[in-house]
């Protein structure tokens, strides 16, 4: 009895993020959807198999735009070709929208993971050396300039770093078609994405504020006096909780810097396929990519509050 009351409070709020999720997702696809729809010029979308041929007719074209079918019926219809994996037809190369969606997002997926990744490296010895009081000479320069580069518009401290990497290095980090993906193509946009957009500096001002307030808790201070390591609750509630919690936040940001990012040093991810399919008026991959995106959020999001219910499960009850 005591363990399924444990695990009730925790299923429910679970079930609960699984469920604002799916909603999240349809009402997310139906706006964009309606949006493109509604969006002027030409035919904007054509989701099914035989898309590719009702373009290059201009009749069936024009009988699917005199079409008295609802926007509605038009919506669930694509949406129940989309639950069977039918994403419809890149109108601009005749592709499957899934399989390049897919393969494009596994690119920025790359950059964002590896940036959060550096991000964390960067942020938490900082915010432990800044509520120690532990700045050293290296520790100190370093939190000035990653301040400084995030209020700095991120496409211009690109063509700075790529700058800096032809002068210095001689070595121009831009990805071209027929090249193997490398560290070297990856290693500027990860630091770029990482320190440029103010992840770091968010971070750090997070994760040092709430490791100062953890410390300064009465059973902190109390086991301290008494000679106990603190280390572990410090860690998990100054750094692992309110971590959790900016991961799940700062995932969607870091999804729309890499359009700006990815255009810069011509990385194929999906921010770049995403600005080509919009000036293309690509509106079957534009619609796929951007409910693929929105999915990954939702995913992250999903996973991030699981794994912070899971070890407070004080936090399904608020």
């Amino acid at each position: 009895m005591v363990f399924f009351s444990i695990i009730k409070p925790i299923a429910l709020t679970l079930s609960k993020e699984f469920v604002s999720a799916i909603i999240l997702l349809v009402t997310l696809s139906l706006f964009i959807f309606s949006l493109l729809q509604f969006a002027p010029g030409e035919e904007l979308l054509q989701l099914s198999s035989n898309h590719t041929q009702n373009i290059e007719n201009p009749q069936l074209q024009t009988k699917r735009g005199n079409s008295s079918m609802s926007l509605i019926t038009d919506y669930f219809q694509w949406l129940a070709n989309c639950l069977t994996g039918n994403f419809g037809i890149s109108s601009n190369n005749g592709l499957p929208v899934w399989d390049q969606s897919l393969a494009y997002i596994k690119n920025s997926c790359l950059l964002i993971f590896l940036s959060l990744f550096l991000a964390i490296s960067i942020s938490i010895p900082l915010s432990i050396f800044k509520v120690t009081n532990k700045y050293t000479y290296f520790e100190k320069p370093l939190s000035i300039l990653i301040n400084l580069f995030s209020v700095l518009p991120l496409f211009w401290v690109a063509y700075l770093f790529i700058y800096l990497s032809g002068s210095w290095f001689n070595h121009f980090p831009i990805y071209l078609t027929d090249q193997d993906i490398n560290w070297q193509h990856i290693l500027l946009p990860i630091l770029l994405l990482a320190i440029g957009s103010g992840v770091v500096v968010e971070m750090l001002t997070h994760l040092s504020a709430e490791l100062k307030r953890t410390l300064a808790q009465e059973y902190i201070l109390y086991a301290r006096a008494k000679g106990a390591s603190v280390a572990i609750h410090a860690l998990k509630e100054g750094i692992i909780f309110p971590l959790l919690t900016l991961l799940s936040n700062r995932i969607a940001y870091l999804f729309s810097a890499t359009i700006i990012v990815e255009q810069v040093f011509n990385w194929p991810g999906i921010g770049r396929l995403l600005w080509q399919a919009a000036q293309d008026r690509d509106m079957p991959l534009l619609m796929g990519a951007v409910l693929l995106t929105a999915l990954i959020i939702r995913t992250v999001h999903f996973f991030s509050r699981s794994l912070y219910i899971l070890l407070n499960p004080r936090a399904s009850h608020e």
